[in-house]
């Protein structure tokens, strides 16, 4: 990287200032904020110094408006909005270049706001607290309603929390867009010089109660909230997050009402007592009431419904144990497991009550109570390339390829100064799942090492298959050759993504040698499924690193760590998968389109290799 000489180090130091002198964001924030930021950052140092000259002068040839400005030219539907942002001397950034969504609250809105809050105006506010509305209602990322999901925005608020969304379908009216489940949209998706505007009917007020506030105020967790009071968990919940923390501690409870806990006979926390502990002091924690509440929250994890969603198990507050999320359809399970082929009922999430933002994490709820689960080994199926922060790059994700730098990912690490790729799109015929993986040019002279923190593995023993689009010899190039570390142990077989499989063996005999077909591509002909057992499929192949003992349930450390491969020539990583050496090492294989199982029993004898 070419790096900045004296000039544009001076340029830097000045924009930096000029933030920090308008005190909207913080000194800490501002030493974050890189060279690419300091140059779309470079009018606010402009419009800085405008303010110390008499002179006028043209700073753009594009006449379109900025979002201060649009807001400026429609004093009837907000110049209050506008009187805030002058008030609390924000203006200038919105009448800066840059990328940012704005909730633009109207003057009716502001009208309802104040007569709720008791205030005559935006003159009984600070100047702080006027920023403070400032930082939640706009965003430093330019998301349109087509990038709208139902739960949490992609990136969080300039206060620091997140807003989420949903949609709701009126016969007249159509869709209807809330923002935090109470601010309808009314304008939305104007495209400005510097972002995306939508207006809204209510104010957005940040959120100050904690998840024991949430709790506790609303009266269908009585239950719930008793035995938080009597375990201590209460006062956990109720830690705050303060305003500027650069290392907060947030939670996530999935909660258990009242009417979902009569569906199970217990109408009281004398009920709930008898039932769970096994003391009689639920104080303890090691009693079992103490370890069940513990097991419906999760500490220092900030995990909305999508983020859930994203990863198969999270980690609880009882030790060494997690919870499983499955997405059915539409439905969020807790704990619905499938176990040697056989599904075991979980529990569905409330989706339209869950997602509830507090001060110090987010509330979700639970249609029916649930007890700590006695697990055994499962199989994971990991995409290595769903990454939370791929998913939340704009348009990135299965959508487009995009290159990565050593620092992007928290859970993928690499030395600095090489890029690895995170790449969608066909390898003979869309055989990749999901069509995407990671091309990582692992070689000793480029990229050394790669290390990989794995989803959450149930205690226990597993076979290591590490699935790659492999490529001949023959065909002149020379693939990567790498050793596989389990948490710092080298595992016995040596990688090689020169080897390939062809036709000629059957499954138990190319199994015998330490490979396999892993993938598998759904079809309404059964001719379509004929790749299964040729060339071009032979080329996605699992390849058997080992056996591993997981001696704890959590995450663990898999790492690569290369010994040879000819120029240009990268690993095309798509799964790495964990399978319990008691159960079907080939079988079910990977559904290309969305990774669920495709079981053997009931293919057509055609599509089944020899």
């Amino acid at each position: 990287m070419k790096k900045p000489n004296i000039y544009t180090k001076r340029f830097n130091q000045s924009v930096r200032q000029a933030l920090l002198s308008s005190g909207f964001i913080s000194k800490s924030k501002v030493i974050r904020i890189g060279l690419g930021s300091m140059l779309t950052l470079a009018a606010v140092c402009v419009l800085f110094l405008q303010g110390c000259k008499k002179e006028e002068f043209t700073e753009r040839t594009n006449y379109e408006l900025l979002i201060g400005e649009y807001l400026q030219e429609n004093p009837n539907e907000f110049s209050t909005f506008y009187e805030v942002l002058e008030k609390s001397n924000t203006i200038a950034f919105l009448k800066a270049y840059g990328a940012y969504t704005v909730y633009a609250p109207t003057n009716d809105a502001f009208a309802k706001y104040f007569q709720e809050k008791g205030k005559s105006g935006v003159s009984d506010f600070t100047e702080e607290e006027l920023k403070d509305l400032v930082r939640y209602h706009t965003i430093e990322d330019t998301i349109a309603t087509t990038m709208f999901i139902d739960g949490k925005m992609q990136t969080p608020t300039m206060y620091g929390q997140y807003l989420t969304s949903k949609v709701d379908y009126d016969e007249e009216e159509g869709a209807v867009y809330k923002i935090n489940k109470y601010a309808t949209l009314k304008m939305k998706d104007k495209r400005l010089l510097n972002g995306v505007f939508h207006s809204v009917e209510s104010v957005l007020d940040p959120v100050t109660q904690t998840l024991t506030d949430l709790i506790s105020d609303n009266p269908d967790y009585s239950i719930f909230y008793q035995a938080l009071e009597e375990t201590g968990y209460d006062d956990t919940l109720n830690l705050k997050v303060e305003k500027g923390d650069a290392d907060p501690r947030w939670f996530t409870v999935i909660a258990v009402t009242d009417e979902a806990y009569a569906k199970d006979g217990i109408n009281s926390y004398a009920d709930l007592l008898e039932k769970y502990s096994d003391t009689g002091d639920p104080s303890n924690p090691l009693d079992s009431l103490n370890l069940y509440v513990g097991y419906h929250c999760l500490d220092n994890q900030l995990k909305y419904i999508t983020d859930l969603q994203s990863a198969g198990s999270h980690v609880t507050m009882a030790p060494l144990e997690v919870v499983t999320i499955r997405t059915i359809g539409d439905t969020v399970k807790v704990n619905e497991d499938i176990f040697d082929g056989a599904v075991e009922p979980g529990y569905a999430l409330n989706r339209r009550a869950s997602d509830n933002t507090a001060n110090n994490g987010v509330l979700h709820v639970v249609e029916n109570d649930f007890n700590i689960k006695v697990r055994f080994p499962m199989p994971v199926y990991w995409e290595v390339s769903d990454q939370l922060e791929i998913r939340k790059m704009p348009g990135v994700y299965k959508s487009q390829s995009v290159e990565l730098e050593a620092g992007q990912l928290e859970n993928i690490t690499w030395p600095e100064g090489n890029s690895i790729w995170y790449n969608v799109g066909s390898i003979n015929g869309s055989q990749c799942v999901q069509n995407d993986y990671l091309s990582i040019y692992l070689r000793p002279e480029v990229i050394p090492w790669i290390e990989f923190t794995t989803p959450i593995l149930v205690k226990g023993t597993y076979k290591v298959w590490i699935c790659t689009r492999n490529v001949y010899p023959s065909s002149g190039r020379r693939m990567p050759i790498y050793f596989v570390y389990f948490n710092d142990n080298v595992m016995p077989v040596i990688i090689d993504n020169n080897i390939t499989m062809g036709r000629g063996s059957s499954e138990e005999e190319w199994e015998l040698q330490g490979l396999k077909w892993y993938t598998f591509r759904p079809a309404a002909d059964s001719t379509e499924y004929r790749y299964i057992n040729s060339k071009d499929a032979a080329s996605h192949t699992g390849q058997l690193a080992g056996t591993i003992e997981v001696p704890t349930t959590g995450t663990h450390k898999i790492k690569f760590v290369g010994i040879s491969a000819y120029s240009g020539q990268t690993i095309r990583l798509d799964q790495i998968q964990f399978i319990p050496t008691d159960m079907d090492q080939i079988w079910p294989r990977r559904n290309n389109d969305d990774n669920t199982d495709i079981f053997k029993d009931g293919l057509p004898p055609e599509v089944i290799p020899e």
